[in-house]
């Protein structure tokens, strides 16, 4: 039968005089239990060890692209620059610099994904008024909004909205959750952002379209990497690597992120972060 994991329980059995007169030992086979518990430890160091490895293997063929890639933008700008009085060839190395830019922007994304994977990457939080770091952000979206004929509505608090951030990392949540927005809303509309206080001393940041909205059964799946909704499937390009970046960010400096549908169309993103005050001084804080 072979060696068994057994798991021995006693108790003292007393007699009529309260003395005792043995004791009651129960032997209770564990084997099953022991062996399903071991298979489980198993096989999540196995996935552990796999995400590790995906990691790791996202990360070296994403910087392998990088170079030529860089070489690739690089003298397709010497080519517009040299090409100039021959329309046909400027074109030519426009549409190449182009595809150029989208390629490199999905490695910079696929990095964004293992960095934020792995425990080695930080952030490095430092006390700033948020404000200070949206209107930028937003100012940068005016090109995107002047191509669909878009208004951009935003309203910010009169008040400081002071919290612990990284701003860069910060900054990359406004730019992509903003630039979704103006990618997937109709021309002639508004796409509107507001930042407050809202409830227990939250900073409240919605990010609102009139785009065609979010299946209801994807509204959390769309955070998910590689996962785009079924509505803006549409050829326009996009990784599906964005709202899981921003996702992991937000978590990261112990915020939140959503998304709904509103009634009249369009959709909206709300974003919770910890309002706090404190020194500017930079603090390095693991990814987890």
């Amino acid at each position: 039968m072979g060696m068994r994991d057994v798991l021995i329980s006693k108790v003292m059995v007393p007699g009529e005089s309260g003395a005792l007169i043995g004791v009651l030992t129960v032997l209770t086979d564990v084997t099953e239990f022991r062996e399903a518990e071991r298979a489980i430890r198993e096989a999540r160091d196995v996935a552990e060890e796999a995400s590790r490895s995906k990691s790791e293997f996202v990360a070296n063929i994403s910087h392998e692209l990088r170079t030529p890639l860089q070489s690739i933008i690089g003298f397709s700008e010497l080519g517009v620059m040299r090409g100039k009085g021959s329309d046909r060839i400027v074109a030519m190395f426009h549409d190449i610099n182009a595809s150029g830019q989208r390629m490199l922007a999905l490695v910079n994304d696929l990095l964004d994904v293992s960095k934020i994977e792995s425990t080695v990457g930080t952030f490095h939080l430092e006390s700033v008024d948020l404000r200070s770091l949206i209107r930028p952000v937003a100012r940068e979206m005016g090109p995107l909004l002047a191509r669909k004929n878009l208004s951009l509505d935003m309203d910010l608090s009169d008040l400081p909205l002071v919290a612990r951030a990284d701003p860069l990392r910060f900054q990359q949540v406004i730019r992509n959750v903003l630039a979704n927005a103006v990618k997937f809303s109709p021309n002639d509309q508004t796409v509107s952002l507001s930042a407050q206080i809202g409830d227990g001393s939250e900073i409240h940041i919605v990010v609102r379209d009139h785009g065609p909205g979010i299946p209801e059964a994807e509204l959390e799946k769309i955070f998910e990497a590689f996962v785009q909704s079924s509505k803006t499937k549409n050829g326009s390009g996009g990784t599906g690597l964005g709202l899981a970046i921003c996702r992991k960010i937000v978590e990261g400096h112990g915020g939140r992120i959503r998304a709904c549908n509103v009634s009249d169309g369009g959709a909206e993103f709300h974003i919770y972060f910890p309002a706090r005050s404190g020194s500017a001084e930079s603090q390095p804080m693991p990814l987890t």
